[in-house]
């Protein structure tokens, strides 16, 4: 549900909001009053092109934010699949700024226009978002006419759309694999050679690591060998750390004999001083026996170079190595079998056309059937809404098998008795794609979920018995959703739950657009003078008459 529209400095609105019940809400005020820039303020949190110009004169900045709530599972899909935060309301803001580019938000995160618009068609149909020009697009008359067919139908374009996929992937695959007998060849060999140098280089997880400790090791032995030669002497000489020890050992132990409190700490002495000469004699034993073969050295700088090289062609890691390996021997594997691969993913492809096709008949059968009683529904709609003569169609051609089926579809109108039929974009009266679109809606609303409805004078060019009927399915819309209309038909608002009108006035010298919520009596004085130009207590009982059969 629409909950609140509030607007600042856009176009001739310094600051107005504007809050929205559910049931029917109609908007009304004299021609020029503003009520085409509330639409456009709509039109903008839905995702409509922002232009500077719709800045008002003097600011720098123009603002529009909407407030909704909903439950349209499609909706908050959306929010979900975008990051978008959302708890109990959506709060949708547009601010276009004179000298930066226009920004929008859905929640406070940033998103584009793009996402925006694409989430507005989500959640409220709206014909200030020019949805209506929608009905003359070929896939959105297709989309329109598979709604029509039912759950089953449903099921099955889904099923198509999984299958169509396996097959398009199938497809492309087989595409990128057919080559030139020669270019496989010169693959294959490079893929022997490569898998050959792998296997051949033999490579243990974690070797390079130990081989380049143990180069570390042997490429410093020389200064290793001088160190030990260094402490063996600091610790075996005459008056060396052995010796020092020793004496200080003596001491301490002279020193416990007289004071019994000091023998806790001659034990520590002696395991450190027994501990040192362990460490000293295996320090002088390893450097008496040190290895030192120049051979060896040579070995493992020559290893580790091959290592290196092997993983700068295939991997920085043995893990990389050996994935690169497994994907060779499986290109390897495919390249040998080429012939029998190849024919197999044929007929994988044959096979997936095949169920498409069969899918695609058979949705064309139920579209067929599902478009005459289409035809016949709004024969009727367009018979009400006072379209003298005229008559519908839906025109099928066949197209290329796609996601959708093969059928391509086109909605044909004649708007007189005698007339050709013709696509809907070739109509050229406003008015006429207006009560069509309404027509449309009111066959269709039953089978869509968004539950907000927003109509910009449909009911432009009617009078008479044709505006009572168009009142009357109005009432009926509004029954399962918001819905929110500018009209100056009596009859239209007369049925409305609420009426809004957008006045113009001047402060300072400027001219100011602003909304106002009417009590009954104002509605009662605003709908007698739409009546018949002038608010007389003959024409006001006719409005209250009016008001009281709205329910």
């Amino acid at each position: 549900m629409f909950l609140r529209l509030q607007i600042d400095d856009f176009a001739i609105i310094d600051h107005s909001s504007m809050e929205f019940h559910d049931g029917f809400s109609v908007l009304t005020g004299e021609t020029g009053a503003g009520k085409s820039i509330i639409m456009d303020a709509i039109g903008l949190i839905l995702g409509g092109r922002a232009q500077k110009n719709m800045i008002r004169k003097g600011a720098e900045k123009a603002s529009v934010q909407g407030v909704f709530m909903t439950k349209n599972k499609k909706a908050l899909d959306f929010l979900a699949e975008h990051n978008i935060p959302f708890e109990d309301v959506i709060i949708v803001e547009r601010s276009i700024d004179r000298d930066r580019p226009s920004l929008s938000e859905i929640n406070g995160k940033i998103v584009t226009n793009g996402v925006l618009k694409d989430f507005g068609s989500i959640l409220a149909l709206s014909e200030v978002q020019g949805e209506n020009s929608f009905l003359m697009k070929p896939d959105f008359q297709l989309e329109l006419l598979d709604r029509f067919c039912g759950e089953e139908h449903k099921r099955d374009l889904a099923e198509l759309k999984e299958i169509y996929g396996a097959y398009r992937a199938l497809l492309d695959r087989l595409k990128a694999e057919v080559k030139d007998p020669e270019a496989l060849a010169r693959e294959g060999d490079l893929l022997r050679y490569q898998i050959e140098e792998i296997e051949t280089l033999a490579l243990e997880e974690e070797e390079d690591e130990a081989l380049a400790e143990e180069f570390r090791a042997r490429n410093s032995h020389t200064e290793t060998l001088e160190l030990l030669n260094e402490m063996n002497q600091l610790a075996f000489e005459e008056g060396g750390i052995r010796s020092l020890l020793d004496r200080y050992g003596a001491a301490l132990e002279k020193v416990a004999q007289n004071d019994s409190h000091f023998a806790d700490l001659f034990e520590s002495f002696e395991d450190m001083r027994y501990g040192f000469q362990d460490l000293a004699q295996t320090l002088r034993d390893r450097g008496e026996n040190f290895d030192d073969d120049p051979g060896r050295l040579q070995e493992v700088t020559d290893r580790l170079d091959t290592i290196n090289s092997m993983k700068r062609k295939y991997g920085d890691s043995y893990e990389k190595i050996q994935a690169f390996l497994e994907e060779s021997r499986k290109r390897l594997d495919f390249i040998d079998d080429y012939e029998h691969v190849v024919e197999t993913m044929k007929k994988a492809c044959e096979e997936k056309m095949e169920a498409a096709t069969a899918l695609s008949l058979r949705l064309r059968k139920r579209r067929m059937d599902a478009a005459q009683v289409l035809e016949g529904r709004m024969a009727r709609e367009m018979e009400e809404l006072d379209i003298q003569g005229a008559a519908f169609k839906v025109d099928f051609s066949e197209k290329a098998l796609a996601a959708d089926g093969m059928d391509g579809v086109r909605f044909l109108v004649a708007t007189n008795r005698g007339e050709d039929l013709l696509p809907m974009a070739d109509i050229a009266s406003g008015g006429e794609i207006s009560r069509i679109f309404l027509a449309f809606i009111s066959i269709f609303s039953e089978l869509d979920e968004r539950e907000i409805l927003i109509l910009d004078e449909v009911d432009t060019g009617m009078s008479g018995k044709t505006a009572k009927v168009v009142a009357e399915k109005m009432k009926r819309l509004s029954e399962d959703r918001q819905l929110i209309v500018v009209s100056h038909l009596p009859q239209v608002v007369a049925r409305a739950d609420r009426q809004y009108r957008i006045q113009k006035r001047l402060e300072a010298g400027r001219t100011v657009s602003y909304v106002q919520k009417l009590n009954d009596e104002e509605r009662i004085a605003m709908l007698a003078t739409m009546i018949s130009g002038e608010d007389t207590e003959k024409t006001r009982e006719t409005a209250r008459e009016m008001l009281r059969n709205r329910i």
